[in-house]
């Protein structure tokens, strides 16, 4: 399956339990070609460009919690450091002023500045960010560049923080979308 057939297929999963989800979604589209402009491979709305949906992700991200808590305890699987680990509570409300609540990259090169591109705009555009890694060599790129960026901010460096980004492999993704019953 092409990446973009993986996309709609999971974007049709998606539709089930939420009523906005594009695929290759433009942020920031008609700011004008001074801005660096991302295209997201799958993201959850509301889609807040003139606004903010603070409360309203809120809601979501309680109306959809199993979906959302099957996401991040598959997360916690992957990450060796406790750290690494999150919960919901945790993140609930770590990005408050996004731009969608769920933003989900998913990824085949495995290309680390594709990776590192992938997991800042999921962290920064989403409530929760999502990073589908659908080769060993993107998941593992990602695992650790979020180590890498968290060991910036531990001795005191510039960094990104990428606290509401969960990283899974395609197969657990899939385990998650097919367990969604409509709301």
């Amino acid at each position: 399956m092409t990446e973009r057939e993986y996309e709609n297929a999971a974007k049709t999963l998606l539709d089930r339990i939420y009523e906005d989800v594009e695929v290759q979604w433009y942020p920031f589209r008609g700011q004008g070609r001074q801005i660096y402009a991302p295209v997201v491979d799958i993201a959850v709305g509301p889609f807040a460009i003139e606004g903010r949906y603070g409360p309203r992700y809120t809601e979501l991200l309680e109306e959809t919690r199993e979906f959302i808590e099957m996401l991040i305890e598959r997360h916690n699987r992957n990450v060796e450091d406790a750290e690494d680990r999150t919960s919901l509570d945790r993140i609930m409300y770590f990005n408050e002023n996004a731009r969608c609540l769920l933003c989900i990259e998913v990824e085949d090169s495995g290309s680390k500045k594709h990776c590192l591109g992938d997991l800042v705009n999921a962290s920064a555009l989403g409530r929760i960010g999502v990073l589908v890694a659908r080769s060993e060599k993107a998941f593992n790129a990602f695992l650790r560049q979020r180590v890498y960026l968290r060991y910036l901010a531990g001795v005191g460096k510039n960094t990104f923080r990428t606290d509401n980004a969960l990283v899974l492999t395609a197969e657990q993704f899939d385990e998650c979308l097919a367990s969604i019953q409509p709301l």
